[in-house]
């Protein structure tokens, strides 16, 4: 994720400065805005496997003679469960963000300024 920000950064940077027409840099934009959103959404995809890596390694403390519910492995999967639905709402989200500028044609002319 730092590396699509520091490229993102950059070429927004790049953007800014150069001389061409606003039409022109709408459509490098939108580019620009499908590089960073797939480094998201690889980063995304690896924080929810790292969670779940994370949650079967600290519940190898459970004894099987304690109450399930009650235990702390279980308030773990629960935590576990919010937080990967909240990324993975927001991975469906972003990538249906990505497919709509993807299909409006990224080299196509751009649509009036305010509109995107």
């Amino acid at each position: 994720m730092v590396l699509g920000f520091f490229r993102g950064a950059l070429g927004w940077v790049r953007l800014e400065l150069s001389r061409k027409p606003w039409e022109q840099r709408l459509i490098s934009l939108r580019k620009l805005r499908c590089i960073v959103g797939v480094h998201i959404l690889y980063a995304l995809e690896l924080l929810i496997i790292s969670d779940i890596i994370n949650s079967f390694l600290t519940g190898l403390d459970y004894e099987p003679g304690e109450n399930f519910f009650t235990s702390s492995v279980f308030y773990g999967l629960i935590q576990l469960a919010m937080v990967v639905a909240i990324r993975t709402s927001i991975d469906y989200f972003l990538s249906k963000e990505l497919d709509s500028i993807h299909e409006s044609g990224i080299s196509e002319k751009p649509v009036e300024s305010g509109n995107w």
